[in-house]
């Protein structure tokens, strides 16, 4: 018997093919078919700069809060999330405000995804410090505990080693409580993992399944540590698809991805991080995630925005996995 998944959309690629003034349009269209089609929830990064493992940096993308808010106006169950968050961009306190005033417009869909910030190149082009590795991790536990307050507390303070706010308040609360879900993105075992442990309500995954097993023992393991229930924590993992109707189409699909693989990767690493092949194929490597104990998939699709893609998935995949 299979197990029971939830299935979010992450559209990835904002090139489409009227030009860049066309990308709401596409974007706000992919979203509407991902709530039409049985998705659970709808995300988009949070980079400034195209990513090198998307596509071409220079290609357009969009800032998600301002357009999660649009997108909200003409959906109406899906839930919405940047997947996820860069800490580094924003000041904690007005990410709290910009967030609970997502999920205000949404009337409580925000699905709040957060991660410590990873790609220096647009730091460095929008000059903003980009800092350790480790300091970033230890700002990011600093910023949730801050958006926590700020979403619950009527006059929320904080004195920390990196950020200080002050009887701050912030009205209107979000509609869900006692406040969004918090996903933390990222697999460090020392640090990031730990931060799940101690303040999130979810984490996100982006690993092969060898190593998805691996960072889930880790995970337990910290949440043992600081006395909290594992079971209480949703896995999520973004999974990139690659599927055709058949084994062979999917090949094809393949082969095109060229552009879209990180250098250094070959084509046969590109499949195999992937999950890939046809609906039965896809079902197979999917429930070895389930297996794992990933009890939400969100993925995307690698190269410029196909909505086949979606529909070859939606039916023929998602619904093995409803109970």
């Amino acid at each position: 018997m299979l197990s029971k998944l939830n299935f979010g959309y992450q559209q990835p690629n904002h090139t489409f093919a009227d030009g860049p003034e066309s990308t709401y349009k596409w974007l706000e269209r992919v979203a509407v078919d991902a709530e039409h089609t049985g998705f659970d929830s709808f995300w988009i990064m949070d980079h400034l700069t195209q990513i090198p493992i998307v596509t071409n940096p220079s290609e357009p993308i969009l800032e998600p809060y301002v357009t999660l808010s649009a997108i909200a106006s003409k959906t109406s169950r899906i839930k919405l999330g940047a997947l996820v968050t860069s800490n580094t961009f924003r000041n904690p306190a007005l990410l709290a405000k910009m967030a609970a005033t997502l999920d205000v417009i949404s009337n409580g869909r925000l699905f709040f995804g957060i991660g410590a910030g990873w790609y220096e190149a647009e730091h460095i082009q929008y000059n903003i410090p980009f800092y350790t590795t480790g300091e970033r991790i230890r700002r990011l536990e600093e910023a949730i505990q801050i958006v926590k307050k700020v979403w619950m507390e009527d006059r929320a303070t904080f004195k920390g080693r990196y950020y200080e706010i002050n009887e701050l308040i912030c009205n209107p609360k979000p509609v869900q409580k006692p406040h969004p879900p918090i996903l933390v993105g990222g697999g460090g075992e020392k640090m990031t993992l730990k931060v799940v442990a101690k303040h999130a309500d979810a984490c996100n995954l982006g690993a092969p399944l060898d190593v998805v097993q691996h960072k889930l023992r880790i995970l337990k393991g910290h949440c043992e540590a600081v006395g909290r229930d594992y079971n209480t924590i949703r896995k999520t993992k973004l999974g990139r698809v690659i599927i055709d109707r058949t084994e062979e189409g999917a090949s094809i699909k393949l082969e095109k991805m060229q552009q879209h693989r990180a250098s250094g990767i070959s084509l046969e690493q590109y499949k195999k991080e992937s999950i890939f092949g046809s609906p039965r194929q896809c079902i197979e490597q999917i429930q070895k995630l389930a297996d794992a104990g990933i009890d939400y998939l969100i993925i995307s699709f690698a190269g410029p925005y196909d909505p086949m893609n979606m529909k070859i998935f939606a039916e023929e995949v998602m619904p093995s996995f409803r109970s």
